[in-house]
């Protein structure tokens, strides 16, 4: 009679230590390479060329606001300004920023003629991009 061989069921086991050498192999490299290549200017002696004119590094501008009350009170971003004053602050941001942008939010009550004198303040100082700030009504 044939004798069967007792096999004994050992559990399944994968080596993952080969696999977890190799990552953490790579893990290292990465980080050390790109510690690298982490240059900032205080490190590296860079000596920045000067010239006699040149317009500085800006971020993009926040637009101004202006806002128009009922009765014809005007303010730029918080600040109560009377027209020359709009005019000149204006003009001084547009010099600054090229790109400078306005945002009216007038009063709906207010009189278009101090709207249009805001708008043409604007215009004279150069600045096209204008926005008018509203409210989205509701669905009832």
């Amino acid at each position: 009679m044939l004798q069967r061989s007792r096999q004994v069921d050992e559990p399944l086991f994968i080596n993952l230590t080969p696999m977890i050498d190799v990552i953490l192999t790579l893990l290292v490299f990465f980080i050390t390479a790109t510690r690298l290549y982490d240059w900032e200017e205080e490190k590296l002696d860079v000596a920045i060329p000067e010239v006699q004119y040149a317009r500085p590094l800006t971020q993009a501008p926040d637009d101004l606001v202006v806002s128009v009350a009922m009765d014809g009170a005007a303010s730029l971003n918080g600040e109560e300004v009377d027209l020359p004053q709009i005019r000149a602050k204006l003009r001084e941001a547009k010099e600054r920023f090229a790109d400078q942008g306005v945002i009216i939010r007038a009063d709906g009550r207010t009189t278009h003629q101090r709207v249009a004198d805001i708008m043409s303040a604007c215009h004279a100082s150069g600045i096209s991009r204008i926005l008018f700030s509203v409210r989205q009504v509701e669905d009832k």
